[in-house]
């Protein structure tokens, strides 16, 4: 692994010394000053009056700053870029910003991993993400937040290695922070566009900031979105992976005095779709857009989040209070099994066996989260050598959860066997199944899946503070902790009520970094830095039948695998960065390295009891890599970014874990030959953790001889192969590697009016987004795709 490293070290460094001479060789060929009038560029605007590269502010340590400041891998995405490279909502942020994936998972979840930290326990509703989620500082808990649409931003700000010290504990990997356009006080201006494009799109925004007074500024955005689907399921002809989207926000901002302001916001998300199509891994259905599934499915989704911040300006320092209450309510029916009827597998130890049919019917979840966050920022220097920041944040949880699944058992396409008639479920407190013919079979002989309903909670509370100290002109020393005290409880009912579980646990932890920042010059600084993070543990949901029960009918007991507690990850962090502008700042190059030692990462695995399972805890794992950020300005026309990162992952400590592709062979009463096909996952690599991944762009400004702007863009995304889960298993765990182009052109006919016409995914590349195979289910895994050629135009006013 060293030597892969430092081989991939070495071409980088090759490649920049090469880039770095052909600016230079561009910089003598055309002679440019950049002082001339109305003949340069600038690679974070549309005006082209310099050949520098502007400063980027950010808020990656709650207080606003250079990007080239601050002592962490930061990627900043402008309102700018991502509407050239149409980022519309998360999912478009994998391999843009270096080391990070982001998958669609089981057709209505969202994964975010940077640096091979993610989140592996999606199945669990209690289980907390490994990157967190803030929008304009408000810490956004919910998972089914990622499936929102981007709406009126200002920046994306991706802060890659664990950022717990100042952003919480789920933030193991990092976080995305989404910031907003704030409401202006500079008269009546707003925005309109409408894009229509291939797939029947048609998408309208519109966003319009008023001056109430010269106290009350709002600012009111809008977002609709219609689409057809993508893929089209053969059997019962539905359009799946289409959108019928409407996001709606109306932020206010309230001058209360010369020193202090008041913020209040409403943002509102609606998906009402048929559903994301996940293919199944045998549909033998030849379009990669076409899948053939017996079962009709089902999506829709609101999220609100209503939000507060208050600023106060001390004199010393700054007073921020950030509050919040948000709501996640979502309904989801799908085909579990992912294939039709009669489908057989392919592959593996169930080859030549029939796909069990299996439904959701449904699943509900409602996420009730309130949040609330204090702070205290310097604007001074203590004793002259002191910036710092105080803090205190609380937060509860509270979901609902709701899983009806049916599943053919005898496999005659869900229908009983012995009357004709499916009954899918009994509320029978003794068997909770089908009554066939006056007879009541246990659950694992019945057409039930399973059936659970769910309460989990979580609290947490926490203090934080950091302080740089100024040690001499060029050299500071970062300094920072954070308390936690975190409860959670779960009240969980399997099979309709025929025992309820109450699980409670609590913990305590402090976490903390330190970082050494040096300025080599004016123009640039290196740091040293290492970090300890750390992501709650919780409890599995599924606890099926009390033992006594289960062997009432037959079960044979065998060591369990999975338990009720799942434990607290830790990360002990360790990074390297460079940051520095050249020629003049027609480049600037961000560096990072890092090493992580993580402890007790959450997966999901199956246990000897088909009806337990859920989330277990690797021991030890380990992660390394390299990302590389460069942006530059080749010529007064000719600017690009350059976007890379290198990623290695390994389990490091020996585990047996039982992987539900082996183990769906073997049913109730089988439990001994369950526990035996556990396996070692030492050696594994860690799920969603591509080796490399990059992207590319250019992009070409000119004035044209009439006056008008003329911006053309292209754009190269490689995301590199990786493996969906940690058992590595090849025959449903590899994701192959996929490279798509973009082509994007803008022409501004006046200051008002614009047109854009974009080319996404141009070669049409049938690329795996992700695949997923549920612990739960009946081994069925599903492949979801990134999205086809579109080709769409966008007109837009300016007011």
């Amino acid at each position: 692994m060293i030597l892969l490293k430092t081989f991939k070290i070495s071409i980088f460094y090759t490649l920049f010394i090469l880039l770095n001479s052909q600016i230079l060789l561009a910089d003598e060929a055309v002679n440019i000053d950049a002082n001339s009038d109305g003949s340069s560029s600038s690679i974070t605007s549309n005006q082209i009056n310099s050949l520098v590269i502007d400063e980027i502010i950010v808020t990656a340590e709650k207080r606003s700053e250079s990007l080239q400041d601050v002592s962490k891998a930061v990627t900043a995405l402008g309102a700018d870029e991502l509407e050239t490279k149409n980022i519309v909502d998360f999912v478009g942020l994998s391999a843009i910003a270096p080391g990070v994936t982001v998958a669609k998972n089981e057709g209505y979840k969202t994964i975010i991993s940077i640096r091979g930290v993610g989140d592996e326990t999606n199945q669990n509703a209690i289980a907390a993400p490994s990157v967190a989620l803030h929008m304009d500082g408000i810490f956004i808990a919910s998972k089914f937040s990622l499936r929102t649409d981007f709406i009126d931003l200002e920046r994306i700000e991706v802060l890659r290695g664990p950022q717990g010290t100042l952003f919480g504990q789920n933030s193991t990997g990092g976080t995305v922070n989404v910031i907003s356009k704030l409401p202006s006080f500079d008269g009546f201006q707003g925005k309109a566009d409408i894009t229509l494009g291939n797939y029947g799109l048609t998408k309208v925004r519109g966003s319009f900031n008023t001056p109430i007074s010269d106290k009350i500024a709002t600012r009111n955005s809008f977002v609709i979105t219609d689409r057809d689907g993508f893929t089209d399921n053969i059997i019962n002809g539905q359009d799946l992976d289409d959108a019928n989207n409407v996001s709606f926000r109306s932020d206010w901002l309230f001058d209360i005095t010369d020193n202090s302001t008041l913020r209040l916001f409403f943002q509102y998300f609606d998906a009402d779709n048929n559903g994301a199509a996940m293919k199944g891994l045998d549909d033998k259905t030849p379009n990669p857009r076409k899948l053939a599934q017996d079962s009709m499915s089902d999506y829709q989704l609101t999220s609100e989040v209503f939000g507060l911040i208050y600023e106060a300006d001390l004199g010393s320092a700054t007073l921020k209070i950030l509050a919040s209450s948000q709501e996640d309510d979502i309904y989801v029916m799908r085909d579990n099994d992912r294939h039709n009827f009669g489908d057989v597998h392919s592959a593996g130890p169930l080859a030549g066996l029939p796909y069990i049919a299996a439904e959701y019917r449904p699943e509900t979840s409602l996420v009730e989260t309130k949040t609330f966050e204090v702070n205290l920022i310097s604007n001074e220097p203590l004793f002259g050598v002191i910036d710092w920041i105080l803090g205190a944040f609380y937060f509860d949880h509270e979901i609902e959860n709701h899983i009806y699944e049916v599943k053919d058992v005898n496999n005659v396409k869900l229908v009983d066997q012995m009357d004709g008639k499916f009954t899918p479920y009994t509320h029978d407190p003794i068997c909770a199944t089908n009554p066939f013919a006056g007879i009541c079979f246990a659950a694992f002989g019945a057409e039930l899946g399973f059936v659970s309903d769910a309460f989990p909670t979580r609290e947490s509370q926490s203090i934080y503070g950091q302080a740089t100290f100024n040690i001499s002109d060029d050299t500071r020393l970062v300094s920072g902790f954070r308390y936690t005290e975190d409860t959670f409880s779960s009240d969980v009912t399997n099979f309709f009520g025929l025992q309820s579980y109450l699980i409670e646990d609590d913990l305590e932890k402090t976490t903390g970094r330190v970082a050494i920042e040096y300025d080599i010059d004016d123009d640039t600084m290196t740091y040293l830095s290492f970090t300890k993070g750390f992501k709650p543990g919780g409890s599995n949901l599924t606890f099926g039948y009390p033992v006594d029960n289960e062997q009432n009918f037959g079960a044979n007991p065998a060591p369990q695998l999975v338990f009720p507690l799942f434990e607290s990850e830790t990360i002990d962090a360790y990074e390297i960065g460079l940051k520095t502008d050249l020629f003049e700042s027609r480049v600037r190059a961000n560096i990072s390295a890092f090493f992580y030692k993580y402890e007790n990462l959450q997966f999901q695995s199956t246990d000897p009891d088909i009806y337990r399972g859920g989330v277990a805890n690797i021991p030890e794992s380990e992660m390394s890599g390299l990302e590389v950020e460069l942006l530059g300005i080749l010529t007064n026309e000719l600017s690009f970014d350059l976007r890379l990162s290198f990623l290695e992952t390994e389990i490091t400590s020996d585990y047996e874990a039982l992987d539900n592709i082996r183990a769906e062979l073997y049913f109730f009463g089988e439990e001994p030959i369950r526990y035996s096909l556990r396996e070692n996952i030492k050696g594994n690599k860690l799920a969603k953790s591509p080796e490399f991944n990059a992207n590319f762009g250019l992009m070409y400004e000119k004035i044209l001889s009439n006056g008008k702007l003329l911006t053309a863009t292209a754009e190269l995304i490689h995301r590199g192969d990786f493996q969906q889960r940690v058992f590595n298993n090849p025959f449903v765990d590899y994701v192959d590697e996929y490279t798509i182009y973009n082509l994007s052109l803008n022409y501004e006919f006046s200051e008002r009016i614009g047109i854009n016409l974009m080319a996404l995914n141009i070669s049409d590349e049938d690329g795996v987004n992700s695949s997923m195979t549920d612990v739960f289910g009946v081994a069925g895994t599903g492949i979801e795709l990134i999205p086809p050629r579109q080709i769409m135009g966008r007109l837009s006013y300016n007011f």
